[in-house]
């Protein structure tokens, strides 16, 4: 773990193993360094917005023990049901060499989890996706991606929460709203209602019509 300032912004931790990633997200649940207003959490990184080097070096010597860092998980399970009809199910098919329904198998099959939040809001990328399905993104990105859109780019699924472009392969689509417009124009919007899903909840898939 590598621990630096982020210009004016606050402390930079960066170069995570997934171990480390996992017990600070889990301890940042439970308290935040002296002066962070917010974490940002990253792939392999976290930033602690507004915190100083000092309190930041302070938080990690104090954090809580293994036990009171699983007691604060209030991490949920999430059973979603997906039509895939995608447009580009077919062509993940053929090239990863399976059929359709296997793709629909295998996407299917995991519980995975919610690892970071981003690139539009509430967007979630999802680890445990089948080596089988693992594809680099679209060479040709779309313009005009819908919401609830279920994808798999890289190493990842996920699912687009907004109307957004993107260059990830489509699979199929889901009903749920992963973010609420109108709860997030409130005067004191709360994270619980503005975005279905949040890091370290689990998801998984359940397919409605298989192609």
């Amino acid at each position: 773990m590598e621990l630096s300032d982020y210009a004016d912004r606050g402390v930079l931790l960066s170069a995570l193993s997934d171990a480390e990633r996992e017990r600070l997200v889990l301890a940042l649940e439970q308290t935040l360094p002296d002066q962070c207003s917010e974490p940002v959490i990253g792939f392999s990184s976290i930033l602690l917005v507004g915190a100083e080097r000092k309190s930041v070096e302070r938080w990690l010597i104090d954090l809580p023990s293994s036990e009171e860092r699983k007691a604060s998980n209030d991490s949920v399970h999430h059973t979603l049901k997906v039509c895939y009809d995608g447009p580009d199910l077919k062509g993940v098919a053929e090239a990863c060499g399976l059929s359709v329904e296997t793709v629909v198998e295998k996407h299917s099959r995991p519980i995975y989890t919610v690892r970071m939040m981003g690139f539009s809001p509430g967007f979630p990328y999802l680890d445990g996706l089948d080596p089988d399905l693992h594809l680099d993104r679209r060479s040709s990105p779309r313009n005009h991606i819908c919401p609830g859109t279920v994808a798999i780019g890289g190493s990842h699924a996920g699912i687009y929460s907004v109307a957004s472009p993107g260059g990830w392969h489509l699979l199929g689509s889901i009903k749920e709203r992963l973010f609420d417009t109108e709860a997030a124009r409130q005067k004191q919007p709360r994270p619980d209602e503005i975005f279905a899903l949040k890091i370290g909840d689990r998801v998984q898939f359940e397919p409605e019509i298989l192609q």
